[in-house]
């Protein structure tokens, strides 16, 4: 039990209200715009993932040095500037931007690294990963990288794959039972073709919003209880 007068230690604070967000948000109808159906979670809307970048985070963006060709780059910065857009639309704020080359990965504050590994021989479920590779103690990203499968060739497939795993640094989980082309976080039919999306949906983004709004509001409780116990 907390003595009356001491504060609440933050990290408390942020794990408590984050699985508030993991329970609650699956349970809700989101709000749509513009859209026949609402986007209800598992059916058109992903779930919430446990972690992702902290809100207006620039996420500095590093490729593994001879991993990709300059097509293949290109497609990985317009996903890039896709979620940036989206980020900007949805009050998240988190902007990617390319940082250069890098020979391994890179763990400083907001990096992101993207390389390339044996994915599918060794887990024929998946063709990419996101890693988180140091967070908060309240679940926010620090750094983490991105696995392509060496396969995955074709520029227009990396770029819904970027799109896909960039969608997990912002708070979207794997939505294996929505419908298809209702969410860019919708599985991969092959190594080389993307799910039908190279961006996120209506839907990703009313989540987006949902999960930066709760966590902005979390920050600013925080800050008033620190004021408030000095």
């Amino acid at each position: 039990m907390t003595q009356p007068g001491r504060p609440i230690p933050t990290e408390k604070i942020m794990k408590t209200i984050l699985l508030t967000i993991l329970i609650l948000l699956p349970m809700t109808v989101v709000r749509t715009q513009d859209v026949a159906e609402a986007c209800v979670t598992n059916r058109n809307a992903p779930p919430v993932s446990a972690y992702y970048w902290p809100p207006d985070t620039q996420v500095k963006v590093y490729l593994t040095a001879g991993m990709f060709t300059a097509e293949q780059r290109g497609m990985l910065f317009t996903a890039m500037k896709t979620w940036t857009a989206a980020a900007s639309q949805t009050g998240a704020g988190v902007r990617f931007v390319y940082a250069g080359e890098a020979e391994g990965l890179v763990s400083c504050q907001g990096c992101l690294t993207v390389t390339r590994r044996d994915i599918h021989k060794n887990d024929r479920k998946h063709y990419a990963f996101f890693n988180p590779l140091k967070q908060s103690g309240g679940g926010l990203l620090i750094s983490a990288w991105i696995d392509f499968d060496f396969a995955t060739t074709s520029p227009q497939a990396l770029q819904g794959f970027m799109a896909h795993e960039l969608g997990h640094g912002m708070g979207l989980w794997d939505c294996t039972t929505c419908k298809k082309k209702q969410t860019i976080m919708n599985g991969f039919p092959g190594i080389n073709s993307n799910n039908g999306l190279i961006a996120p949906s209506t839907c990703d983004l009313e989540v987006v919003r949902q999960v930066y709004r709760m966590q902005r509001r979390i920050a600013n409780n925080i800050v008033a209880d620190e004021t408030g116990n000095e």
